[in-house]
This record gives structure tokens, sequence and C-alpha cells, in this order.
């Protein structure tokens, strides 16, 4: 699965990564110019996927291939990251921000150690995966590292139902779309061959309980430090309340 330069491409990803995140918060960098720099690399990411995967229409011309179209979870953000970056009602930002942050994490991680859209360094769509996702994965760390998002237990349980509403989505989508080989959240087929756990190898309803199973998993793992801290605050708040009384 790993290649010598899908090994430099993950330390490329850690050296951007770390870079950023410790310029960004020496500079305490605001949340609008994180988030216009998570809007310029999604801009750049989106304009390569593009221009790299156009093919030839059926009658005449060039149309983009129906498996490059933003309908993956991590692609789905770039209209998140916009919608942040203007949006002026705090408490809806607030929890798109709870949704944006588990996500890009988990998303940017798995797919920089998938390697999804390959590592060959001469092919650009490998730049645009890999700087794409280390991206998002530094703006996720960047809002934790400045407290700028709630991770609690009302954030991870809303989290699940919009993820379970996606899936269900995507079901439909991945259906419709049948004729052009999709596989938008890799519901149809594992993301890469010979995967250890996610495989087709005891048939896709096992293969599809399973990528539930790990999202759960790896959403609850993000979830779980901010949910224990809430958890152990609330109880010191009730035992100073009952001190006074």
């Amino acid at each position: 699965m790993f290649t010598t330069n899908h090994f430099i491409w993950i330390a490329i990803c850690v050296v951007f990564v770390v870079t950023l995140l410790v310029v960004s918060i020496k500079c305490k960098f605001s949340f609008k110019v994180a988030t216009y720099i998570v809007c310029g690399i999604s801009l750049a990411s989106e304009l390569c996927k593009i221009f790299t995967h156009m093919t030839e229409a059926k009658s005449s011309g060039m149309v983009l291939e129906a498996g490059a179209l933003p309908l993956h979870l991590c692609s789905l953000l770039i209209f998140v990251f916009f919608y942040l970056a203007f949006a002026k009602n705090e408490e809806i930002k607030n929890k798109v921000l709870s949704f944006v942050v588990p996500i890009s994490i988990a998303g940017g991680v798995l797919a920089i150690l998938m390697a999804t859209s390959g590592v060959d360094f001469a092919e650009p769509y490998s730049y645009q995966c890999f700087v794409y996702h280390a991206g998002i994965l530094w703006y996720a760390l960047y809002l934790i590292c400045s407290k700028q998002v709630d991770l609690g237990l009302k954030a991870y349980i809303r989290n699940l139902c919009i993820l379970m509403f996606l899936v269900v989505i995507m079901l439909w989508v991945n259906s419709a779309l049948q004729s052009y080989d999709v596989n938008f959240f890799f519901l149809v087929r594992p993301p890469v061959k010979n995967l250890p756990i996610l495989n087709l190898n005891h048939g896709w309803y096992v293969y599809f309980i399973t990528v539930l199973l790990c999202g759960l998993l790896l959403l609850t793992i993000i979830h779980l430090p901010s949910i224990i801290t809430h958890i152990v605050q609330k109880y010191k708040q009730n035992k100073q309340l009952k001190g006074t009384e």
C-alpha cells in the first residue's frame, strides 16, 4: 500500500500542516484570515481537479468526469468553507464549524494515508489531493488549538445525524450515476484495493456496515476529549454549587 513516493508525500503533508499551524498560532490568525486561506486552497484544488478531469462529451466539446464532481465528503466542505467566510449568523456558523472540524481531521488524515488519487509527482491531481487534504487538516487543527470550535456531546449527536443523512443521499446519488461508475463517500466499493478491513471479501453489506462503524469510531475519537472535558467541568460546577449550599 505504501510506496517511497507515498512516504514522501506524507512527509510533505506533515511539514506543510505543522509549518502552517505554527505560523498561524504565532501570528494569531483571525478566524476570517484562516478561513480565507482554506478557501484559497480549496479553490485552487477544485480548479486543478476540473481542468485535469475533463473528458470528451458524447456529441462534441468537453465535460467534467462524473467521478470528479465535488460530492465526496471532503469535497463538499469546499462549499462550507466559502459559507463560513461570509456567514453572519454566529450560532449557525458555530454549528457548522463543529461539523467541519471532525470531518476535516478524519477525511484529511485518511485521504493522505490512502492516497486515492495516486502518488505520481508528474501528475497534477496528486498535488491537488495531498495539498487540499493537508490544508483542511491544518484548518481543523488550528480551530481546535485556538479554541474556536465546540466538539461537545450535542455537536457529536448532531454530526452523527448529519452524516447518516448524507450517507442516504449518496446511496441515491451513486445509484442514479451508476452508469458513470462513481463511488462517492466510497459506499459502492473500497477506496483502494487490498485494505485489511474495508474490502468486499465478505460481501457488500458487511463492507457497508464496516464503513459506517469506522466512521462512527473516528467521529467518537475526535469528539471524545471535548465530551469528557465538558462532563468533568459540569461535575466540578455541580460540586461547587453543592458546597455553597
